[in-house]
């Protein structure tokens, strides 16, 4: 992509794009009144719950809640990035796509056209004379000529300065060069200056984004190689740039996704190698992170594909630690996760050489959910300290206050409470999260003003910018309908398409219906008047509420500043709806 594609552009692709033609790609669509239905193909089902609205322009399973318009179709079946589905929907329906450069685009392009032209030189050094010894060790390594030239591999060359001058003589500018991480500036003793290969008697590993664009490399040294001094490391990346940030790129993510989507699973494994000989194996929805533990990030940026990560573990003692360590840092990313141990000792690249795929797919198989790693490390070996497992109990309800299904909450609720000795009811109300999605206190029975201005909010982009002007959101007493309608209030209609899909399901299956149906814009208009007017009448009382439980919760803790305190607040509030009432 050459820059941020303009919010009109985006409009216009989808309202010249036929949702319902590019669904037909996927399932067979039938006609059903005024909108048409099929199979999911987002979950499995037997009776059609799957329904596209052509005329207003999305899609929505009631079976498993998958909402979008055309996009998020695409994006979801196709594993794209939003401007990637906007590219590609673009494309197909003849749709010309301007673009603002802006200056991170501009950034961009230079660095990726100096890592391709360092790319094709690595590939040609490794095929030519001088890359004899690592072909040869890539041959002992089990890797074939086809995995070799599908993951780019290449060799860098020993001398200071070969990749410096094949560059300069392809017209790419020493700067960027240098911020792309390919070469260095270096000191002469005699006083003048130059530049050094970053990369230097190392085979080449290629790291791409996800479109496949390369990115950065990693470098690995050659076993055996003589060193004088201090040895070099082993594996060796690129300096992060404008268009590499480590902590959230995965090595072999861009050749990965096809099958990620296909099996619905991702395996995180630690190295380049692992990651190849695995697909060499036939298992080729495996990713690596960067020489480094995995990052949220990286996760997040797995979830986009898939909500099955497994990531392999040594079976030892370490392993289960490292095991343990990752569970939070799943959970950060909205994923579970699972942890695949292999025998200690082996790594995956060994291991499926050695034993093959059928015996890796039994290890994966096997693979424990993380979250009982995580617990038996906080409990520790039986007949510890009765401290220790108050402590652990203390971090699992930390962990608790950060997830939002119900089901994996009550799942580590239990699992806690068995392990470290605790009662569930302790864990279940310390890790309880703030406040739960639910209707607003004065509004006991469905859905209440504020959640049907969200839902009126979703429904139409023109309301949500007249429910914003009108300054009604600041009124919103139930942070949960706060936070969607200040987030459908937003006018990027990436962000807004992103936001709308993360509603609750609730929500998002009111808005559908309330699409379908057809209602007259004559009762979305009275609607949306009264839940304003509802919201401004209810005020004070709501004030009032939320004061009273102050006093009650300062009287349960003992706190007679506090109490007096909300008492003089009550009474003031008390006073001016008295006030109010007299004038009216």
């Amino acid at each position: 992509m050459t820059g941020r594609i303009r919010d009109e552009a985006i409009r216009t692709v989808r309202e010249r794009a036929s949702l319902s033609e590019v669904v037909s790609d996927v399932v067979a669509l039938r006609r059903r009144g005024r909108s048409a239905v099929a199979l999911c193909p987002f979950h499995a089902e037997k009776t059609p719950s799957f329904t596209v609205s052509e005329e207003r322009g999305f899609f929505h399973c009631f079976g498993c809640g998958e909402h979008g318009d055309v996009f998020a179709f695409v994006m979801k079946t196709q594993s794209l990035t939003f401007p990637e589905a906007v590219h590609r929907v673009a494309d197909r329906f003849g749709v010309p796509l301007p673009e603002e450069a802006g200056e991170p685009a501009r950034r961009r392009e230079p660095l990726t056209a100096a890592n391709a032209a360092a790319a094709a030189f690595f590939q040609v050094e490794l095929r030519g004379p001088g890359g004899g010894r690592a072909r040869a060790y890539l041959r002992e390594r089990g890797l074939s000529e086809e995995l070799i030239e599908r993951f780019g591999l290449g060799w860098a060359p020993g001398a200071g300065e070969v990749l410096a001058r094949h560059l300069r003589a392809k017209s790419v500018p020493l700067e960027d060069a240098l911020t792309a991480g390919l070469v260095m500036r270096r000191d002469r003793p005699d006083g003048a200056g130059g530049v050094l290969d970053r990369f230097r008697e190392r085979i080449m590993f290629p790291i791409t984004d996800t479109s496949g664009k390369v990115i950065a490399f990693g470098g690995r040294i050659l076993p055996g190689r003589p060193a004088s001094g201090e040895p070099p490391p082993k594996y060796l990346n690129s300096a992060e740039s404008p268009v590499f940030r480590k902590g959230h790129t995965l090595y072999g993510l861009a050749l990965a996704r096809d099958a990620i989507r296909k099996t619905d699973r991702a395996i995180v494994v630690e190295g380049y190698l692992d990651v190849i000989a695995l697909a060499q194996a036939g298992i080729g929805e495996v990713v690596a992170p960067l020489g480094t533990a995995l990052t949220a990030e990286q996760l997040r940026l797995l979830r986009r594909f898939t909500e099955t990560v497994i990531a392999c573990f040594d079976g030892d003692l370490a392993g289960r630690r490292a095991a343990a360590r990752s569970f939070p840092v799943f959970l950060e990313a909205g994923l579970w996760g699972r942890g695949a141990f292999l025998p200690a000792g082996e790594d995956p690249d060994t291991f499926v050489r050695a034993q093959g795929r059928v015996a890796l797919e039994g290890v994966l198989a096997a693979a424990e959910p993380l979250v009982e790693a995580f617990v038996g490390a906080l409990a520790g070996p039986k007949g510890d300290a009765v401290g220790r497992h108050a402590e652990a109990a203390r971090e699992v309800a930390r962990l608790l206050k950060r997830v939002r299904e119900p089901h994996e909450f009550d799942v580590l609720v239990r699992l806690a409470a068995q392990r470290l000795g605790v009662r569930e009811e302790t864990l279940r109300s310390e890790g309880a999260p703030g406040v739960a999605p639910a209707a607003a206190p004065d509004e006991p029975h469905a859905p209440g003003a504020e959640a049907m201005l969200v839902e009126l909010m979703a429904e139409d982009a023109t309301l949500a910018e007249r429910v914003a002007a009108c300054g009604i959101i600041a009124e919103f007493q139930h942070p949960e309908w706060r936070r969607a309608a200040e987030a459908l209030a937003q006018r990027d209609e990436t962000e807004r398409q992103a936001r709308l899909e993360a509603l609750p399901r609730d929500i998002r299956e009111r808005v559908v219906r309330r699409l379908l149906e057809e209602r007259p814009d004559v009762e979305r208009e009275r609607v949306l008047a009264d839940c304003i007017a509802h919201i401004r009448r209810r005020g004070p009382r709501g004030e009032e509420r939320r004061v009273r439980d102050e006093i009650r919760a300062a009287q349960a803790r003992g706190d007679s500043e506090a109490v007096e305190a909300a008492m003089r607040r009550l009474k003031q509030l008390m006073d001016e709806t008295q006030a109010e009432k007299a004038r009216t």
